[in-house]
């Protein structure tokens, strides 16, 4: 059930460079986070986001769900049991799959939760849930089983109207759906992962499959498979909104946000700075992009142009001891979520995007202008 709201642990900032108004929405001192950046955490409105929030500072402390308004005001837990979240397009309910591996539609006012699937009867082992994503706009969930000590893995879907559960056929591994077409993005050669001694005596685990991993689109049932991509061409790639294309940052030595679109060739969209993890608005207009070594800041890209700006310096670890910002857009993209360590500790912030600053980036203006004759 819903808790007892909270007070609020907002504080607001000015990103000193950008002018851009920042909401840093969790301060108690354990970790709290976004949901994963490829899936909005933020209400279709732009008045809440959905937050993780570790309950205790100790190793393998579960993470409760909360909601809080985007302006850091009415912070409130909805669960008291961990899971793994996913934000209903309307905004309206949280799926969550608890740790016991049962389905639970959370509703976002109430913090009621109603038990729908349990996932264990539909596992096959050896493989374990890696992910669940919606499909079909919402009217499906396809639940993706992997195992990297093997190298292999499954998926099986269920509707969540009639509550219908259909698996997939082949060895592929399941990572995201298109919602508009009802296709979905597939991994085949799926790295078996083994620890590996290096030339200077150190072990590394590293993929021992001698054939790349590949990205694939397919039909819900697994067939009509068309070739996108090698995996290896992405530092972290999503789906570009509701669309059928791909968008990703590039591995080195590509300084770019990649475009892949099946049938076709990719293109880079915006190169610059080491873009690292990057999320899409639902339109597939706006991306907004982390950047490593170094850190330069968030930047917002906008699509049709490959036009882009500094938005904001999230000043957050740039190694995973630490925390990447690894930064969330909302459906519309007009604000952005992103977690720092800035204060010793990863808390979940909120860029407001101003028109002014949209129309900024599509009219191509320069951060330092003087970079043009550079």
């Amino acid at each position: 059930m819903l808790r007892t709201p909270h007070h609020s642990e907002r504080i607001q900032m000015t990103d000193p460079a950008t002018g851009i108004r920042v909401t840093q929405i969790t301060s108690y001192p354990t970790p709290s986070r976004a949901l994963f950046y490829a899936w909005p955490s933020i209400t279709p409105d732009n008045r809440r986001v959905v937050i993780y929030c570790q309950r205790s500072g100790r190793r393998t402390a579960p993470y409760d769900i909360f909601r809080c308004d985007t302006d850091g005001l009415n912070l409130f837990q909805l669960t008291d049991w961990p899971g793994i979240a996913l934000l209903s397009i309307d905004g309206k309910t949280v799926y969550v799959l608890s740790g016991e591996q049962i389905l639970y539609a959370v509703d976002m006012e109430t913090g009621r939760s109603e038990p729908l699937i349990d996932v264990n009867e539909h596992v096959r082992p050896p493989y374990s849930v890696s992910t669940f994503e919606f499909a079909d706009m919402g009217r499906e969930v396809l639940f993706g089983l992997r195992n990297s000590t093997v190298g292999g893995g499954t998926y099986f879907r269920v509707n969540l109207e009639t509550g219908q559960t259909s698996h997939g056929e082949g060895d592929v591994v399941m990572i995201g759906c298109f919602q508009q077409s009802g296709r979905i993005e597939i991994l085949k050669n799926y790295q078996r992962v083994e620890p590996i001694a290096q030339a200077d005596g150190t072990r590394v685990f590293k993929n021992v499959r001698p054939e790349p991993m590949t990205i694939w689109s397919a039909n819900r049932d697994g067939s009509d498979e068309r070739f996108m991509a090698r995996m290896d061409m992405f530092g972290h790639h999503t789906i570009l909104g509701q669309t059928d294309k791909l968008q990703g940052t590039g591995q080195p030595p590509h300084r770019c946000i990649w475009i892949v679109e099946s049938g076709k060739e990719p293109f880079k969209l915006a190169e610059g700075p080491y873009f690292w993890h990057s999320a899409a608005s639902f339109d597939g207009e706006w991306i907004v992009a982390d950047t490593s070594w170094p850190d330069e800041g968030l930047k917002l890209v906008h699509v049709p142009t490959g036009h882009w700006r500094t938005l904001c310096h999230p000043h957050a670890e740039q190694d995973h001891a630490g925390v990447h910002p690894h930064p969330g857009i909302s459906q519309d993209g007009r604000k952005v979520v992103f977690a720092s360590d800035r204060t010793g500790v990863p808390q979940l912030y909120i860029a407001h995007i101003t028109e002014e600053f949209r129309q900024s980036v599509i009219a191509g203006k320069l951060d330092r202008p003087r970079d043009k004759w550079i």
